[in-house]
């Protein structure tokens, strides 16, 4: 299988029913395929499926469907859809188009009972396990359910879509997030659904919490975004060294630098990219211009950043030891 881009997703995800189309009399595979996928590249882990686990990768996405040359083969029945193998917790995802009033007893009632086998079987901490129910559109039905059900040590995560699509786009463009993030978003999700009076209050209430959550992860991570944003501007300009004023102007036109400025609610200036080029270690200054007087930058090879990457990762392996 083709593994897709993180915007090829993402765009599906968009346009979901122009999507699904295609596919009149296998929609709901296709839609679990798609779901999977958007987790494999929205916590940046390799993708499986049945035909093809790999049990000796420890962090992985996996979907129980089948992908046999393309021709694609629904999960069966009595398990999760699909197992998200996180950084120290897991994520198992139930994934249906219905939005009548079976959503619930047809389709994520099971879910929590497909759950209770995954930490019995895996012999894992209940707490560490986030189970995710993404569709279309909630039921009320189901709204009422979760609601109003007791209390669980996994805890129950609604997800519409659109959810998804916010959730996606924010681990794209922040492409350095850590999955501790979708955790503490996934935390306070059951917090927005307690704590609602009605379906349409929870959606409000809800939309709030990933609004602020988007802007911090973006914002924690607006450092590494710009920084590779401008060593990707001086790659593409051909001399040794560049005039910070070129790689503001070039960023400033950038449509996904335009639109991470957007949500995060801020602007760009000359100081930050010396700033943030020193930080990120992506940069060296070589100088000023005659006429302007403004810093000329150096890209620091790639085998060099890499080098020190590396020596990073084990001064901090050998800690955690």
């Amino acid at each position: 299988m083709k593994i897709l881009s993180g915007r090829t997703i993402l765009r599906r995800l968009r346009k979901l029913d122009e999507y699904l189309r295609q596919f009149p009399y296998r929609q709901s595979i296709y839609f679990e395929q798609l779901v999977g996928l958007a987790f494999s590249r929205g916590l940046y882990l390799p993708f499986y499926t049945n035909d093809n686990d790999d049990e000796t990768i420890k962090h992985r996405v996996v979907w129980a469907g089948s992908d046999r040359s393309g021709v694609l083969s629904k999960a069966p029945q009595g398990k999760p859809d699909i197992i998200a193998y996180c950084f120290d917790f897991y994520v198992t995802i139930e994934a249906t188009q219905k939005s009548g009033a079976n959503q619930w007893t047809g389709e994520f009632a099971q879910a929590v009972r497909h759950c209770s086998d995954f930490v019995r079987e895996n012999s894992v901490e209940p707490s560490k396990v986030y189970v995710v129910l993404v569709t279309p559109k909630l039921h009320e039905d189901t709204y009422q359910s979760l609601r109003h059900h007791p209390p669980r040590d996994s805890k129950i995560v609604p997800l519409e879509t659109e959810a998804l699509v916010r959730i996606l786009e924010t681990a794209i463009l922040a492409f350095t997030m850590k999955h501790l993030e979708f955790r503490v978003l996934f935390n306070e999700i059951p917090k927005c659904l307690a704590g609602s009076s009605s379906l349409p209050d929870f959606r409000s209430t809800f939309e709030k919490e990933l609004r602020t959550w988007q802007r911090k992860v973006l914002r924690r991570e607006r450092r590494t975004f710009i920084g590779v944003k401008a060593y990707e501007t001086m790659q593409k300009i051909p001399r040794a060294a560049v005039a910070e004023g070129e790689i503001l102007e070039s960023l400033l036109k950038h449509p996904f630098v335009g639109q991470y400025l957007k949500i995060i609610g801020e602007k760009l200036y000359a100081g930050d990219i010396e700033r943030i080029l020193a930080e990120e270690s992506l940069g060296c200054c070589a100088g000023k211009t005659i006429q302007t007087d403004e810093p000329l930058f150096e890209r620091v090879p790639c085998v060099d950043f890499k080098g020190r990457g590396l020596r990073l990762i084990k001064a901090v392996e050998s800690v955690d030891k």
